[in-house]
Order: structure tokens, then C-alpha cells, then sequence
């Protein structure tokens, strides 16, 4: 099932599709339950079905997003170029590719977890 865009602006850049995902950095984290009513008193009232989640298990279930395709500086593509190609730009800022010193080896592009590199052939 490929996610769709209902309303706003349009993204900046291509969101990556779940077989594109690095899945191994992320770990493996099951989902919280939440309660649930039994079926004979949900048809008793108007209280809500599905309970809601405290507040620590739902700072831990936003934790688990996977940022399909927008960077959350995990410092990979820094680390990875060999290079030196890849420049922090400081928290919340990204970062900026010194296009001088880069030599299109795409390491930052393969370790990147949310695809949010594009790798783009220059023109001949």
C-alpha cells in the first residue's frame, strides 16, 4: 500500500517506501497494547473502546517512526564518507555535501537508514 498525500504542501523530496528503509538500525521495538473494552460493555454505553496510551508509552511509540526519507541527523552519512565530503551544519541544520571533495562513492547514500540521500548522475 503506497501512502498517499492528503492535504499541504508538498513534500521537498521523495518520501522512501518501506522495502527502501535500512530496518536494522532502528531495532526491533513491539508495539504497545493499548486496553480495550470487553465486547459486552461496548454496546452499554458511549465510553471509548480503544483506551489511550500514558504519557511515557506514547513518547516511546513516537520514538519508533522511521522518518521515511527525512533526515533525523543520525550522523551516518558523516561518519561513513570517506571524503570528508559530508559537513554538520549543527543540530537542527542538517547538513551541507562539499561537492568538490566528493567522489559520488555513495556510502553516505547505501548506510543513509531513511533514504533521505538521493544520489543524482551528473550530466556527461
Amino acid at each position: 500500500m503506497a501512502a498517499r498525500r492528503l492535504r499541504g504542501a508538498a513534500p521537498k523530496h521523495p518520501m522512501a517506501e518501506f522495502g527502501q528503509l535500512h530496518l536494522w538500525y532502528f531495532g526491533d521495538a513491539a508495539r504497545r497494547q493499548q486496553s480495550e473494552l470487553p465486547p459486552r460493555q461496548r454496546v452499554t454505553g458511549f465510553d471509548e473502546v480503544v483506551g489511550g496510551l500514558s504519557d511515557r508509552a506514547a513518547t516511546f511509540e513516537a520514538g519508533r517512526c522511521l522518518s521515511c526519507g527525512n533526515c533525523f541527523e543520525c550522523d551516518g552519512c558523516l561518519g561513513s564518507c570517506p571524503e570528508d565530503a559530508v559537513i554538520k551544519l549543527g543540530r537542527g541544520h542538517r547538513y551541507r555535501f562539499d561537492y568538490d571533495r566528493c567522489t559520488g562513492c555513495a556510502t553516505c547514500y547505501e548506510q543513509c537508514p531513511v533514504h533521505a540521500i538521493e544520489m543524482i548522475p551528473e550530466p556527461r
